[in-house]
């Protein structure tokens, strides 16, 4: 069962249980773990940390910094299926192909104690998931259940027999099986590749004479292993020369290999995301500033339109002060253009009782758009 923690409990965590407590009840090495660690900048306690606290002297823990990595810290929970076999799967050499080995030899009867999956798919009342509210949830996922098999009588006894070799050694390579209703996953690496099996079937038409020819499925007793899904998905075929249990190196390479090509690409994935986040920050900062830098034009250039109008006009009301024919009328029209004059001009900002909570940029654009 996977363990999610967010940043903040996992470290309040840390510094509650040792690290060896971690490798105890997690699938997790301490390497792993101090990585993981490293990886969302999580402090851990100094040495002696636990020697005094358990004489009473806390030390002060330190404020957890900010870190760019998102989302949920996960870890798996260790059962007794996997945590005596558990180390670490990049150590494992490739199986030989053309090797002989005892423990790739699928016997033609199970034994008297097979695996516990292939005890599950025995049993008369195999476990169920459970299902809450009527609904099943595809995204959970659990460590006991039986792998899907479709075969008639016979090639589904020899599917019991592969599979409870394939399971055992897998296991025995430190990887493990997780389950989800009629669903079954072996976890590589962390990655996750279904499982299934079938028998093979041929087509048959029927011999009558009609307009519409009949055809059925007849199953023909050789099996199909079918590895992962969608763009990962290979069918391993069951011959009558070479059956499934001679290709059984052939398919953990395979699967091994996928699972090391997919991590290494969820790596470069999770740098190429890190770097995409830091570039749009860095855009987003840009169009900010950018933003910030237009609307401050924008402010000068309204600033400037306001003044210059407002010398233009004081240019004009100066030329009608030298004019002698000035009339009455139009002597209190320049006092009057004056004030207006002070009004726009920013560097001014004339007070105008009437025009107090009008922006004076406004007012310009009314009066030149009446005119």
């Amino acid at each position: 069962m996977k363990t999610e923690f967010g940043r903040e409990e996992f470290f309040d965590l840390c510094w509650e249980k040792s690290i060896s407590w971690f490798c105890k009840n997690y699938l997790i090495t301490y390497p792993e773990f101090k990585s993981l660690c490293t990886k969302y900048q999580i402090p851990l306690p100094p040495n002696g940390y636990w020697m005094k606290r358990k004489h009473g002297k806390l030390l002060p823990k330190p404020s957890l910094p900010k870190s760019g990595e998102i989302g949920k810290i996960e870890l798996l929970l260790r059962t007794k299926e996997n945590q005596e076999k558990f180390h670490s799967v990049a150590r494992l050499n490739p199986l030989d192909n053309d090797q002989e080995r005892n423990d790739l030899v699928v016997p033609k009867r199970l034994p008297k104690n097979p695996d516990p999956i292939i005890q599950e798919m025995l049993s008369d009342n195999p476990r169920r998931h459970p299902v809450i509210d009527n609904i099943q949830d595809y995204t959970k996922r659990y460590n006991y259940g039986e792998i899907w098999v479709s075969a008639s009588e016979k090639p589904y006894r020899r599917a019991l027999c592969f599979l409870n070799t394939f399971i055992k050694v897998m296991k025995a390579r430190g990887h493990y099986f997780l389950f989800c209703y009629e669903r079954s996953y072996v976890v590589i690496q962390g990655v996750e590749f279904a499982i299934r099996m079938r028998e093979r079937s041929k087509r048959v038409y029927s011999a009558e004479d009609s307009v519409y020819q009949t055809s059925k499925l007849e199953p023909i007793g050789l099996l199909t292993l079918i590895t992962g899904e969608y763009s990962r998905k290979k069918e391993w075929q069951d011959t009558p020369t070479k059956p499934l249990g001679k290709k059984l190196p052939l398919i953990i390479n395979y699967l091994e290999d996928m699972a090391t090509e997919e991590r290494k690409w969820k790596v470069e994935n999770e740098k190429r995301l890190r770097r995409q986040a830091v570039e749009n920050k860095k855009q987003e900062e840009r169009r900010r500033l950018q933003k910030e830098e237009i609307e401050k034009l924008h402010f000068i250039k309204k600033q400037s339109d306001l003044w210059h109008e407002a010398i233009k006009l004081r240019s004009f009301l100066n030329a009608c002060e030298r004019n002698d024919n000035l009339t009455e009328e139009m002597e209190r029209l320049v006092k009057f253009g004056y004030k207006k004059a002070n009004f726009l001009d920013p560097l001014v900002k004339g007070n105008d009782e009437l025009f107090e909570d009008v922006d004076p940029y406004k007012l310009l654009q009314t009066i030149r758009m009446k005119n």
